[in-house]
């Protein structure tokens, strides 16, 4: 069998970022039709820590289409905040001048966790500015 240079797409983790979660929940969001796509085309579950969840849910009004989704197993909770406090308040402090929310600097933590993840976002003004480890890119997918 011969082997191929590219990473079989189900080793790739794929982090949920507020933004794709909440266009496909929202038909009337600008990337609505992009965020319905990607999450048709890649199976779930779609890795994501609590603090997205609460951005979605606070955005709705009601938690109660995140729970759906949870309790499918199309999102599944992978992170820890007491675990990654430290860490992620490193990361909040060093993008105080991009106003770096709780929920960017979690799923910016999750990338360094899971080192071969996709990012998936419709914040590409933000995402392309954070780095991981420090000086390292964060690999997203952003709307075309």
């Amino acid at each position: 069998m011969r082997k191929s240079g590219r990473r079989s797409r189900l080793k790739v983790k794929r982090i949920a970022d507020t933004g794709l979660i909440l266009a496909a929940l929202d038909g009337r969001d600008a990337h609505h039709g992009w965020a319905v796509r990607v999450l048709r085309e890649e199976p779930p579950p779609w890795l994501v820590c609590e603090a997205v969840l609460a951005e979605i849910s606070a955005s709705l009004g009601t938690p109660e289409p995140v729970l759906e989704l949870l309790q499918a197993g199309d999102l599944k909770l992978a992170f820890a905040l007491d675990e990654n406090r430290a860490e992620v308040q490193a990361l909040a402090r060093k993008y105080r001048d991009q106003a770096m929310d709780l929920a960017d600097a979690s799923v910016v933590r999750m990338s360094e966790l899971f080192e071969d993840s996709l990012v998936y976002t419709v914040d590409q003004r933000d995402f392309s500015v954070y780095r991981r480890h420090g000086r390292r890119p964060i690999r997203c997918v952003f709307p075309s």
